[in-house]
């Protein structure tokens, strides 16, 4: 219909209001606009080309309105935003903008908030807006993609760079989606997020097989996500995730997920800053999606090193080759396996070689079966080169292949260095059997312990610089046992360096004993053989035996620890008689007895010591009444007795009772073997003689002696010269002597010890040559046993006389001693000089009484010692020497000295004065308060007559208050009838009696020159005292005379008896024989 001028007017108006020619953006918000205006401003938009935003907002825009905008954005492809806000577009509007924005492709906002339309609508068309932000393509896609068009199969979207594509979008349409299969979203900029996204189509996708996601910036972070995706993902087979940010790390995300993802054959992650070696992993995991399951699933725990997998079992397995390949690039780093079982795998060469390379490297793999592989010789020397430095496998079965001679040859020069190949299956492999027999000696070798195998080469070639074999050390594997040794016992019978075999530690039989038995018979350089810890039983020790019986050089054979019993050690104990070189032979924790091992070990140390112990030896055993003396002081050229020889010696007297003297002078003993002598000295009871003389010994060895000495009761000479012993030695053995009571002899010179202890050795071994009675008393006397009061050494004790030594010992011990006041010495050896210590003793002692010394032999000699030692001694009183070949004289003098010691001390200290006639001596006062305790009797007053007989110068002589009797009256008066120059004589309270006094009256009567005569308190008669005083009183006058007085013989037949002492005119120089020639005086 054609429009009228007003009209038009009006229409013109409204297109110059709502104009948006050359606008980019028009705002109409608010203005009233309805449908109509709509219809205008949608001409002019379809016109427009520079409006990218238009707002309508708070208007009264319908559904009809809305068609107008619909038709014009199916023309205009430049506006992008629509806000259509608060207007009066239902449902119907809705739906005419939905079906526009399917050919609209640049609208990307539309807002219609507060307009009546459903949500679900409104979500529909914002969805659609959206789309308009991605590729084209992508827009167009997705419909079919939702629709699951049959022929959509792939989706390229590589193409938009620089334009961000919504994953999310993408992966919302292909939820349901199962006809898409290749998706290539490569420069997209996808980014982690994108990668997130993803990740879940990847979960929940089964359909899709490739994937492009390669120039994206995806970081570790999206790795991470699409890793965890794979792990749950089994359809997609081919991922193009080059030049990301994926680095090592990623790498080995991806090596994870394919434990898990067993679909995936094709991973490129080229231009992802990923190393070599860890391409190179990532590769191998991926190449195993193309092998069976089982064998992959068994190849990642392999990679993995579970310790828990340690047996791989293909056998049977068609076309491993390949696989096989894969497995050994895994079982390289594994250190868990030890058996593989690729038998009947068809594996070939290639899959020998990819073993062979396993072997070369992994040290835990032992058992190995490629048995039936179609392997040839190429494959056959890979797999024997391998071994060569590999000391893990034990077992390869190589059976129905070809490897021919070539191949099972190289396995014979690999097992040259190998130790541990010790099982080699080549059957049906064409081998010739001379190589099969080689290979079966080496493959026994290899059976035995390693150090034994490298050992063989330098035994059979007599290297010179080995001469020691230590098998003793356990090699982690093998012990050595029956075979070893004899493997070893082949190689040693040409060998002349080995001196020494250890094999302590092992498994050894009496198989392996006999081998090297055999060996000994005529090796003669081996000087030591150790079986310790082995099990050796009779079987094995007899022919060792039967070896040492001609062995010449061996010297230790170790037995310890093994099974022989007491039959085996007697045989071991019968060949040492006759073998000489054996020295050492330990044989402890068997089955024998500890008699019998003392036995052998004791055997096996003679062969160490002199020649002339081992001949001793026998005897010794045998009991040989005839060997009584043993000389070992000279040198046999070879070995001097060292300590070892003294204890073997020591054991082997400690039965002997015949053997009296010994001689172990001028050897190397040192106090080791002083001990083991002196436990053997200590019991026995035969040696009477020993030289250690020139030995070193020193004060521990003289200690040891010193103890054996106190139980010894027959060793009588010791010689210790010259062994280096001191001060604490010697006073060890002055000790001991004072215990023993047989030494006798005792030689300690050119030792370093003081002088005075070896003064005391030589009084304590002197000592030990007296009676015994004297040694056990000598002590008492010494301390001064209170108790000790007589000394009977009368009695010969069937050993020995005390003689003038036991007098020395004894005057010691006297000197100082208080309470011995009698010593029996009759009947005994002693002489002068015996009397001479005697006396030495006696001038010192002050408690001896009585000394008996009759029938010794001390001569007069031995009796003057006696005498003189009385002129210091003041109380021995007794002496009695009868039949002691003394003379008259010197028993007188004797007797007068002991008669002189019975009196008062003031007696004996002036009896000498008066002989002597000392002019100064005037006065002799004898009364009691000078006699402390002692008192003048008839033999006091004997001993003054007789002093008095040649004195001219005494004149008084007080005797008062004594107890001089009648007798000794008499011999006053006797003396008053030679002597002219006494005046007084106090005699006063004696008891001389009558008969005295009348005797003294009578005396007066040739006596003129005594004038005072006192006799009161003696009971003497008034006549007699009258007599007396008559007397008395004439001398008191001086009466002349013209001479000296005339000698007097006074019958002893005389009525009175007064004559008891013979006067001569001239008196004889013996006074003491002059005047006892009547009466002897005896010590009785």
């Amino acid at each position: 219909m054609a429009l009228n001028s007003s009209q038009m007017s009006k229409s013109q108006s409204l297109a110059d209001t709502f104009k948006i020619d050359g606008l980019t953006e028009a705002s109409f918000s608010v203005r009233g606009i309805n449908d109509d205006i709509v219809k205008t401003i949608a001409e002019n938009l379809k016109r427009n080309d520079t409006l990218r935003s238009l707002d309508l907002n708070g208007n009264h825009i319908s559904s009809e309105g809305i068609q107008h905008i619909a038709d014009a954005l199916h023309i205009n492809n430049t506006l992008t935003e629509l806000n259509l806000e608060n207007n009066r577009v239902d449902d119907e509007g809705g739906r005419i903008l939905d079906e526009m924005l399917t050919s609209n492709n640049t609208l990307i906002s539309l807002h219609l908030g507060l307009n009546p339309i459903r949500p679900i609508l409104v979500d529909q068309i914002q969805q659609k807006t959206r789309l308009n932000t991605q590729p084209l393509a992508l827009k167009k896609a997705l419909p079919r993609i939702q629709e699951n068009d049959p022929l959509m199969k792939e989706l390229d979207l590589s193409e938009y760079e620089g334009q961000s594509i919504s994953t999310q979008m993408l992966v919302d349409a292909l939820k349901s989606n199962t006809t898409l299969l290749v998706l290539n979203l490569s420069n997209a900029n996808i980014g982690d997020k994108g990668a997130e996204t993803l990740a879940g189509l990847i979960t929940r996708n089964t359909t899709i097989t490739e994937l492009n996601l390669s120039n994206n910036g995806i970081g570790l972070h999206g790795v991470k996500d699409i890793v965890e995706a794979l792990k749950e993902n089994q359809g997609l087979t081919s991922l193009h995730i080059h030049n990301n940010k994926v680095g090592d790390e990623g790498s080995r995300m991806f090596i994870e997920a394919l434990k898990y993802n067993d679909s995936l054959t094709y991973l490129n992650l080229a231009q992802n800053a990923v190393s070599a070696g860890a391409m190179a992993a990532l590769q191998s995991a991926v190449a195993l999606n193309g092998q069976p399951l089982a064998l992959k699933k068994m190849l990642f725990r392999t990679a993995g090193n579970d310790k828990s997998l340690t047996e791989i079992n293909f056998s049977q397995q068609a076309n491993m080759e390949k696989s096989a390949v894969l497995l050994a690039n895994a079982l390289k780093q594994n250190t868990f396996i030890v058996v593989l079982n690729l038998a009947n795998c068809e594996i070939g060469d290639e899959g020998a070689r990819a073993v062979a390379s396993v072997l070369l490297v992994n040290r835990t793999l032992a058992e190995l079966d490629v048995a039936n592989n179609r392997i040839t010789v190429y494959g056959g020397c890979a797999l024997a080169e391998s071994i060569v430095d590999n000391q893990a496998i034990t077992d390869i079965n190589l059976a129905n292949n070809d490897i021919t001679d070539e191949g099972a040859g190289a396995f014979l020069n690999s097992l040259v260095t190998n130790n541990s190949l010790i099982a080699l299956n080549l059957e049906l492999n064409d081998v010739s059997p001379s190589i099969l027999d080689e290979l079966d000696d080496a493959l026994f070798l290899n059976q035995q312990p390693i150090a034994l195998k490298k050992m063989l080469p330098a035994i059979y070639n007599n290297n010179e610089k080995l001469v020691s074999l230590d098998f003793s050390e356990f090699d982690g594997q093998r012990y050595h046992n029956d075979n070893s040794c004899k493997i070893l016992a082949r190689a040693l019978k040409r060998n002349r360096s080995i001196t020494k075999i250890n094999l302590a530690n092992n498994n050894v039989g009496d198989a392996g004993a006999v081998a090297l038995a055999e060996v000994l018979k005529s090796n003669r350089k081996i000087l030591i053989l150790d079986f310790n810890a082995n099990s050796i039983a009779d079987r094995g020790c007899l022919a060792l035996c039967e070896a040492l019986k001609s062995n010449v050089t061996l010297t230790k054979l170790d037995l310890e620890n093994n099974n022989i019993t007491e039959n085996g050690a007697m045989a071991l104990l019968e060949v040492l008689k006759i073998n000489n070189t054996l020295t050492a032979l330990p044989i402890a924790h068997n089955k024998i007895s500890n008699t019998t091992l003392s036995d052998i070990q004791i055997a096996c140390a003679i062969n160490t010591q002199p020649a002339s112990l081992k001949q001793l030896t026998p005897r010794l055993r045998m009991k040989d009444q005839t060997l009584v003396s043993f000389d070992a002081s000279s040198f046999d050229g070879l070995k001097y007795y060292d300590d070892v020889a003294l204890a073997i010696l020591s054991h082997e007297l400690r039965d002997n009772d015949t053997i009296t003297t010994m001689n172990l002078s001028n050897n190397t003993f040192e106090a080791a073997g002083a001990k083991a002598l002196s436990e053997w000295l200590g019991v026995n009871n035969g040696v009477v003689e020993l030289n250690m003389s020139n030995n070193t010994i020193g004060d521990l060895g003289c200690t040891y002696l010193s103890a054996a000495l106190k139980k010894n009761t027959c060793l009588q000479k010791l010689s210790l010269e010259n062994n280096g012993i001191g001060d604490r030695g010697v006073e060890a053995l002055i000790e001991a002597i004072r215990v023993n009571d047989s030494l006798i002899e005792c030689n300690i010179a050119r030792n370093d010890i003081a002088v005075s202890l070896i003064s005391q050795l030589e009084d304590a071994v002197a000592l030990n040559a007296q009676p015994r009675a004297l040694k056990r008393l000598l002590p008492r006397i010494a301390d001064n046993d209170s108790t000790l009061t007589e000394l009977d050494f009368s009695q010969y004790d069937s050993e020995r006389f005390y003689n003038d030594v036991s007098c020395k010992l004894l005057a010691i011990g006297l000197k100082d001693n208080t309470a011995v006041v009698k010593i029996n010495l009759g009947n005994n050896k002693i002489t002068h000089v015996g009397a001479r210590y005697l006396a030495d003793a006696l001038e010192i002692n002050t408690s001896i009484l009585e000394i008996n010394l009759n029938n010794n032999n001390i001569g007069d000699k031995g009796a003057e010692a006696l005498t003189e030692a009385m002129t210091t001694n003041n109380t021995c009183q007794s002496i009695q020497a009868l039949n002691n070949n003394i003379s008259m004289e010197a028993l007188d003098h004797l007797n007068y000295a002991l008669m002189l010691n019975t009196q008062p001390k003031t007696l004996k200290e002036s009896i000498e004065k008066v002989t002597n006639n000392d002019p100064s001596l005037e006065l002799l006062d004898f009364s009691p308060d000078d006699w402390k305790g002692k008192v003048v009797d008839d033999t006091s007053v004997r001993l003054i007559a007789t002093a008095l007989l040649n004195n001219t110068n005494l004149r008084i002589l007080d005797l008062s208050r004594n107890r001089v009797g009648p007798q000794g009256a008499m011999y006053l008066a006797d003396v008053l009838r030679a002597n002219h120059s006494l005046t007084k004589l106090d005699i006063s309270f004696n008891e001389i009696g009558e008969s005295g006094a009348r005797a003294l009256a009578h005396a007066l009567k040739q006596n003129h020159t005594l004038c005072e005569l006192v006799v009161e308190g003696n009971d003497v008669p008034d006549d007699v005292v009258e007599d007396i005083a008559a007397a008395i009183n004439i001398n008191s006058h001086s009466v002349s005379r013209t001479g000296p007085p005339k000698a007097i013989k006074l019958a002893r037949g005389d009525d009175e008896h007064y004559g008891t002492i013979t006067y001569y005119q001239g008196i004889g120089d013996n006074i003491l024989e002059d005047a006892m020639i009547d009466n002897r005086l005896l010590i009785q």
